[in-house]
């Protein structure tokens, strides 16, 4: 059965949009959802970094920012890891035991350096909870592979045809399952 709904697309698709624009479509059904979502962060236009937005407290946390002195480094960002872990360390398990639904934005090398992230996405995933996560469709990493690959996992692509049109599907979808 399918559990694991993943959006799939390049950078600048349209991912998160779709994502945050699917939970609000449930949340004003009713629907409880809970997880993250990582937003970029602009300056002058410019995308200078990623922050980490828990669902429901909207509890914000710097993910990566080009400013950054230490952390690894994904391109021209550094990862704020303890930042990763403590926010994915309470925001996946909480979503599990509380939330109709589970969101994740995004899996992908940023949020890959929290040994917790990895962890917990693994229980999240496995969990009998339905979960609607971002995932870049040209992604390097292993790890990411193997999860598109599962067999409890849906892939959604989106494109400027689809972005328009998937939020309303995904919600009714995730409404008439739950």
């Amino acid at each position: 059965m399918v559990t694991n709904h993943l959006l799939t697309g390049p950078p600048k698709s349209g991912k998160t949009t779709t994502l945050r624009q699917t939970v609000a479509r449930l949340e004003d059904a009713g629907v409880t959802v809970g997880g993250f979502y990582s937003p970029e962060r602009r300056r002058n236009g410019e995308r200078v970094g990623f922050d980490l937005v828990e669902v429901g407290t909207d509890e914000r946390a710097t993910l990566a920012a080009v400013d950054r002195e230490r952390g690894p480094t994904v391109g021209k960002y550094r990862v704020a890891v303890d930042a990763v872990d403590k926010l994915a360390g309470r925001a996946l398990p909480d979503a599990r035991a509380t939330a109709d639904l589970t969101v994740i934005d995004e899996i992908a090398a940023m949020q890959l350096h929290s040994d917790v992230f990895l962890d917990e996405l693994e229980l999240t995933l496995e969990s009998d909870r339905p979960v609607l996560a971002a995932v870049q469709s040209d992604s390097s990493v292993e790890f990411v592979d193997r999860i598109k690959q599962r067999r409890d996992v849906r892939l959604y692509r989106v494109t400027p045809e689809t972005r328009d049109e998937l939020p309303e599907r995904l919600a009714t979808r995730f409404r008439n399952a739950l």
